[in-house]
């Protein structure tokens, strides 16, 4: 637990340098995305293109909104 905390915190400071209240729950979901996800990486190539084929496209407005307002 404390190892995953602190992996967090690494990532939240190393990867987006300044976080925003507002978005935490945001990046706190990307970190945990990525932990679970960190050793499928025989097919990732495969992952990706549905991933981008899948999802709806997200415009710079609902980017920067508040998260209950999405």
């Amino acid at each position: 637990m404390h190892l995953t905390l602190s992996n967090r915190k690494r990532f939240l400071l190393g990867t987006h340098h300044k976080v925003e209240p507002q978005h935490l729950q945001r990046y706190v979901a990307e970190f945990h995305y990525r932990l679970n996800r960190r050793t499928l990486e025989a097919n990732l190539f495969q992952r990706l293109v549905r991933a981008c084929l899948t999802t709806n496209t997200v415009i710079y407005k609902e980017l920067i909104a508040l998260p209950d307002q999405a």
